[in-house]
């Protein structure tokens, strides 16, 4: 027999039934709060981070930006893989059955469910007034959480969220994706909160805006912020031409 058979026939195989899905943990922003889009599919359960499983014509970024267009109706959103959660016991369906505990949600017996499930982590950034939750295609609710008041999720999902927010504050220091929570057009002023909201700390006006404009990736507008009581600041906006530029010719965004 071939060492090609061994393997094929040898238990490797007969042990590795798994599947293998998605979980985008989506952050926004409102009422100067960083915010993260939960999903219930039940009352009597708890919430959970959207996800879904990766279908056979996807590779995981295709599975991940089908899920958050199914979530919040969006596309094109700022999407970044940051984890593969794999251990063993991190989810079962048969649990969540048992919390239903009710025999009308059950499988067929002759359907054989994967008891195992891997899950690709990623965090997405959306702009909180673009986003409209509503009912899914499984009737499940969607709503947005201020990140300090999470409750007790399902499996391993309040883990997931604490190593994307790790994520999001790191990736923070090495891209300008802080845009991504804010309107087309916003100032220096809305571009700092955004920062100091998700990394939950005060930082220093000037020299803020001095590394932001130092990069070159900021239009500044002739037009000015309304409906504000003190100096109106100028208006921004993110070009993302001249930011793929100066990422090509290796400029280095660190804040």
């Amino acid at each position: 027999m071939t060492a090609i058979k061994k393997f094929i026939y040898s238990d490797y195989l007969k042990n590795a039934s798994l599947t293998v899905g998605v979980n985008p943990v989506i952050f926004s922003v409102s009422e100067n709060k960083l915010k993260v889009l939960l999903t219930t599919f039940d009352t009597r359960l708890k919430k959970l981070i959207p996800g879904g499983v990766i279908l056979k014509n996807e590779n995981a970024d295709d599975a991940a930006n089908r899920v958050l267009k199914e979530t919040t109706g969006l596309e094109n959103i700022f999407l970044k893989q940051f984890h593969l959660f794999s251990e063993p016991d991190r989810f079962s369906y048969s649990t969540a059955f048992e919390q239903l505990n009710d025999n009308s949600y059950k499988p067929p017996e002759d359907m054989d469910i994967p008891d195992r499930v891997f899950t690709v982590g990623y965090f997405a950034l959306v702009n909180f007034n673009t986003v409209h939750p509503t009912r899914g295609d499984m009737n499940n609710t969607n709503e947005w959480i201020d990140i300090s008041d999470v409750p007790e999720l399902m499996f391993d999902h309040n883990l997931i969220i604490d190593e994307a927010l790790d994520a999001l504050r790191k990736e923070l220091f090495i891209q300008p994706i802080g845009y991504n929570l804010l309107p087309e057009k916003f100032t220096m002023p809305d571009l700092q909160r955004i920062y100091e909201i998700i990394l939950d700390r005060p930082l220093t006006r000037s020299n803020f805006q001095r590394k932001m404009l130092s990069w070159g990736i900021y239009e500044r507008l002739e037009e000015r912020k309304e409906g504000v009581s003190h100096k109106r600041p100028f208006l921004y906006l993110f070009n993302k031409e001249k930011y793929e530029k100066a990422v090509k010719q290796g400029a280095n965004f660190w804040f």
